[in-house]
């Protein structure tokens, strides 16, 4: 069995930096959101420290930093989740529609997180024969046929009140052909899911 590294996708520094003040945080001694961003991430500093953040945000972000995974390998059964919708956080029909591929790895990180900064959603899996997203997009697997497919036999449209899905940063390519398919508007996120939290709750 073929046993390969996979790759988390952690927040750079770069990415948390948006969600932060220019002026960095004097509790910090940082000048810049770039470098309180760094101080942050390496757990020098908790955002809740820094009288700059926004306190709701703040939380998330020290929620988001305790977050502990131990997925040092995957296998190569690429085993897949069984749910068609997966609600986390019990979302209502104004939460957001997350768009992901159907592997278990994939759903184990993301639900730590959301659970961890205890925003609610709504995940569509499509078929992507397990495949981690990173990998879908490399063979091809999330085509705007299979997101169809997933749209469809989820039965999202009896839960949200919207037709706005975000798929994956990664997957930015596949915008348009699946707006053009399933005739929702198609919002481009994050590549990280650590940092999906924060840009769902500053949008």
């Amino acid at each position: 069995m073929t046993i390969e590294e996979i790759d988390l996708y952690w927040m750079r520094p770069e990415d948390l930096s948006k969600y932060l003040p220019n002026k960095g945080c004097a509790e910090s001694e940082t000048k810049n959101s770039l470098a309180l961003a760094e101080m942050i991430l390496a757990r020098k500093i908790k955002a809740s420290e820094c009288p700059g953040i926004e306190p709701k945000l703040a939380e998330t972000i020290d929620q988001i930093m305790t977050v502990d995974l131990h997925l040092p390998e995957s296998d190569s059964l690429q085993q897949k989740i069984p749910e068609k919708l997966v609600e986390i956080n019990s979302p209502d029909e104004s939460s957001p529609v997350l768009l992901t591929g159907n592997s278990i790895l994939t759903h184990k990180v993301l639900r730590l997180i959301f659970d961890a900064a205890k925003v609610s959603t709504f995940i569509i899996p499509v078929d992507t024969n397990g495949y981690t997203l990173d990998n879908s997009v490399v063979v091809n697997a999330l085509t705007p046929m299979a997101v169809m497919r997933a749209v469809t036999e989820s039965d999202i449209m009896r839960r949200t009140s919207s037709r706005k899905m975000i798929i994956p940063g990664l997957a930015f390519n596949s915008k348009s052909p699946i707006e053009r398919v399933t005739r929702w508007s198609v919002e481009v996120g994050p590549v990280s899911g650590f940092e999906l939290p924060l840009y769902l709750m500053t949008k």
